[in-house]
């Protein structure tokens, strides 16, 4: 085992001055806070999640020194501590719930720690993985000897450590009962290092064991070893951890260090029987360092002088090392590796019989003895849902203390007996307020401990989430042409990334070529909510938090995402901790044996503003400056969607969509028509939004943005004819079919909002999902009536046989009303119209292939005409254009004898003219 750096005596300046690290390095050093001030110094927010698991947490140092520094690498925030060493003070801790979630862990055995020391910053592109002894407080971070493995990865070479770890985050969430935030971030992390693992995994010599599965001292190399050197803070009474060592590894020499002014907890009479039965030289070195010395230590030298080493979270205890956590263990994590220089802390010389033995009494933090134990508060839709360490042995009382009121508590409900988990309806408690239980034990009022209500919906959001100064979104450039400019330059950024990021799978295996790609060569997603997240995060990324909320629920979600983060951190109320003062952590030595002292108990394009067309002159504010600013949109608009729109993942596609709407709204397109209008540009888009990729997070969403585009290209189709734009809305609608299945009238309206219609009204969304209704069903008939009723309000429009309309109105010569509605249906072999006027009068237009039948009663007088249909003609030139109608007329003889062709064609119609017209 190789690649480890040794640097136990580095000091850090405060802002991070050290901790550079390049992918693939796996150093050993006192803090990894530096390492994360290198990852904020990347500036790119590519962070997804930040966890740090820990014994005991001081949430006021973690909000001053951690927090904020954590938060600008872009993660969401997660800590996970020790039930039993949970305290928070509230005053101090002023964003747990809100900004972070704050989690608490019991392990399956009662009086057993969950005492992990990890952090983890992950996403797609970087990770940083800290194992090591210290807690998360300013003495396991700051004022304490401590010894952290900081491994860091990228998509290129991911360190094995990286792996273990991820692997290590699934067992700690299978075998112990976790608060469900913390429990679904630590899988999103989990599943995070697994999808940057997909690159080359580097074995750095490095291991990482734990006690999930198997005793850390079955994990150790069983060679026999010239000498052990071994410290912790804290020995287990009888020394069972030092006897199995030294059975296993049958060392020539124990070195044993301790530290001065009694900060060891050890008994040396027990030492001294183990060692003095096994027949062992043992050497005892007293460390004399004002730091207390909190870091964990075995290291074993070969008869060949080489080195290796276990550092982390486990003391020389039975619980740290000789049990898995299923059969009484503690929950641990360590380092296996071999350094290149010793890390052992030496000091001067003594004998056993010099070191004092040092007891440490019970501490209970919380008392779990009746087992109502809160672990987790989330704030629901529906109300309080409360999580128990166990089930609740006893009806209890939950009281609540508001964020700011941190001395007066509330009832707001019972809990009933047996309840792991409960949800208390009708109560809405914001996140960060503390709730806790009571209840009445021999007739005294016992209280639990203290959680804070987590909120999901602002733990849940990313720095790059939070919207920066006073960015304008799509309602303001309805008002103000000039801001779309700014707005739309999103457009060019996404023409220029037409590269999308592939989603491995959750466990991190690789899938055959074609189980993993569409159609198209996009990559599918899973449906795992971990796969949506990661997706979601990318897109923000890229769009910007502002548009990926537009694209997904229009106006009304960009209005929401603009108030939904919050401002900056919360600071304490009350600076209760003396960072001067010498590092404590208050860990319970009876049980676990841990951790106290015991001295103290944009890219621009050419056609950007300012560029090289010269035509944006922000002090210009004419007509036509601002004319020519929405031309120039709409041409990079239509560049956009014609170049570049297949190549951009589902999101980016849909965001295209929604801007490419707003630009119609604005007037980006001199017109609708034409190659060059936004019609053809439109139904593109609508083409294009589903490409087999689309993640089942936003089907509702992209079906909704394409029924809106639907509904407002068939509004602007000419009234006659069948012009090119109709047959690209067709085409378009026939692509659509299945997509707009799962359209939602909600979504419809948000993104209609101060959208208009062809007259200018604002859009109905009855109307579109009606529209959209009707694309689905595709029954012609249904789709002729439609047009017709809104093209022709005055007209009376019916089926009048499954391929046959019947149209009634006060027009004067009925045919032509006639072939304008037989020139609505298409989509069927075989169509009739049968229009009759309030006159009296009535014409029949039928048409099959390229024949289209006339029939007409005049004065009394049936009459039969035959005109074959070109492309250069439809139904409604025939009827206006009599000298076209003449050059394409067949004859038949005497107009008022019926010929076979027009008989045949009126049957296969549903047309009786025998009958008489319908009413």
């Amino acid at each position: 085992m190789t690649g480890v750096n040794s640097l136990p005596d580095q000091a850090f300046d405060a802002d991070g001055g050290a901790g550079h690290q390049n992918p693939g390095d796996v150093v050993t050093v006192p803090s990894p806070l530096p390492y994360i001030f290198a990852e904020e110094r990347h500036a790119d927010r590519q962070a997804r999640e930040a966890l740090f698991c820990t014994f005991n947490a001081d949430l006021g140092f973690f909000e001053r020194a951690v927090l904020g520094v954590t938060q600008a690498t872009g993660a969401r925030v997660t800590v996970v501590g020790d039930l039993r060493m949970s305290n928070p003070d509230p005053r101090a801790a002023r964003n747990a719930g809100t900004r972070y979630v704050h989690g608490l862990a019991v392990p399956p055995t009662a009086g057993r720690a969950f005492h992990p020391k990890l952090t983890v910053i992950v996403g797609p592109a970087r990770a940083l993985v800290a194992v090591g002894s210290g807690n998360l407080s300013v003495g396991g971070w700051h004022l304490n000897a401590e010894t952290w493995t900081i491994a860091a990865a990228d998509r290129e070479r991911c360190p094995r450590l990286v792996v273990d770890a991820a692997e290590w985050l699934r067992s700690v969430v299978r075998l112990c009962a976790i608060s469900p935030p913390a429990a679904d971030a630590m899988g999103r992390t989990a599943a995070a290092l697994e999808a940057l693992s997909g690159g080359q995994v580097v074995d750095t010599g490095h291991r990482l064991v734990h006690t999930s599965d198997d005793p850390i001292i079955d994990q150790l190399p069983v060679t026999p070893v010239e000498c052990l050197r071994l410290y912790a803070p804290f020995h287990d009474a009888r020394a069972e951890a030092i006897q199995e060592l030294a059975l296993r590894l049958a060392p020539a020499r124990v070195t044993l260090a301790v530290q001065s002014e009694h900060r060891t907890v050890v008994q040396p009479e027990a030492i001294a029987r183990v060692i003095g039965d096994l027949g062992i030289d043992l050497e005892v070195v007293e460390d004399r360092h004002r730091s207390y010395r909190h870091g964990k230590l075995v290291e074993a030298i070969g008869y060949d002088g080489a080195y290796w080493t276990l550092t982390g979270s486990p003391n020389l205890s039975s619980a740290a090392l000789l049990k898995p956590v299923a059969d009484g263990g503690n929950v641990e994590l360590a380092v296996l590796a071999q350094p290149s220089a010793p890390l052992f802390p030496g000091g001067v010389p003594i004998r056993l019989d010099q070191v004092p033995a040092v007891r440490i009494s019970t501490t209970n933090h919380v008392d779990t003895a009746t087992g109502a134990t809160l672990l987790a508060a989330t704030r629901a839709a529906d109300g309080l849902h409360l999580t128990f360490a166990r089930p609740t042995p006893s009806p209890v009382r939950i009281v609540a203390s508001a964020h700011t009121d941190f001395d007066t508590w509330a009832d707001v409900g019972a809990v009933p007996e047996g309840a792991v988990q409960h949800l208390i309806t009708s109560v809405d408690l914001p996140g960060g307020s503390r709730v806790r239980t009571v209840w009445t034990e021999h007739d005294v009022t016992r209280h639990g401990n203290l959680v804070f209500v987590t909120d999901p919906e602002r733990t849940m959001l990313r720095l790059s989430d939070e919207p920066r100064g006073s960015a304008q979104g799509p309602i303001e450039l309805l008002a103000d042409a000039r801001l779309a400019e700014r707005w739309l330059q999103g457009v060019r950024q996404l023409a220029a990334a037409r590269a999308c990021i592939a989603l491995p799978a959750v466990g991190g295996t690789s899938v055959p070529v074609g189980e993993s790609e569409t159609s198209t060569g996009t990559p599918k997603l899973d449906t795992d909510p971990e796969d949506w997240l990661r997706y979601s995060d990318d897109a923000k990324i890229r769009l910007g938090a502002a548009m990926f909320h537009f694209s997904l629920g229009g106006f009304a979600a960009l209005s929401a995402a603009t108030t939904t983060y919050g401002s900056g951190l919360l600071q304490p109320t009350d600076m209760l901790n003396d960072e001067r003062a010498a590092g404590l952590d208050e860990d319970d030595a009876n049980t676990v044996n841990d951790d106290i002292d015991p001295s103290t108990g944009q890219n621009a394009e050419a056609d950007s503003p300012g560029s090289a067309d010269g035509e944006s002159d922000p002090d210009d504010d004419t007509d036509g400056r601002a004319l020519r600013e929405l031309r120039r949109i709409g041409r990079a608009l239509t560049r956009a969607v014609r170049n570049d729109l297949a190549h951009l993942p589902a999101v980016d596609r849909l965001a295209v969509g929604t801007i490419v709407l707003v630009g119609v709204e604005l007037g980006a397109w001199e017109t609708p028509y034409g190659e060059h209008g936004w019609i053809s540009v439109l139904a593109e888009v609508v083409e294009t939004l589903d490409l087999d990729d689309v993640p089942p997070a936003i089907e509702a969403n992209v079906a909704s943005v394409a029924a809106v585009a639907l509904y407002l290209i068939r509004d602007h189709l000419p009234t006659t004819g069948h012009p090119a734009e109709y047959l690209r809305y067709k085409a378009a609608a026939h692509r659509a079919a299945h997509l707009v299945v799962p359209a939602d009238a909600t979504l419809v309206a948000d993104h209609a909002e101060a959208i208009s219609n062809s007259r200018g009204f604002p859009i109905d969304p009855d109307d579109v999902m009606r529209i959209a209704a009707m694309i689905v069903d595709d029954d012609p008939i249904a789709t002729a009536i439609d047009i017709l009723e809104d093209r022709r309000p005055v007209w009376r429009v019916s089926r009048h046989a499954d391929t046959a309309l019947h149209v009634n109105g006060t027009f004067t010569n009925p045919f032509p009303a006639a072939a304008e509605a037989l020139d609505a249906i298409n989509g069927t072999d075989v169509a009739a119209v049968w229009a009759t006027s309030t006159n009296g009068r009535w014409a029949i237009a039928a048409r099959a292939a390229e024949d289209l039948i006339r029939v007409e009663q005049r004065d009394g007088a049936v009459q039969w005409w035959h005109y074959r249909l070109t492309v250069l003609g439809d139904a409604t030139r025939i009827a206006r254009d009599s000298e076209f109608a003449s050059r394409v007329r067949i004859h038949h003889g005497p107009l008022n004898r019926p010929f076979p062709e027009a008989l045949t064609l009126l049957a296969n119609a549903g047309i009786d003219v025998a009958a008489g017209p319908p009413e």
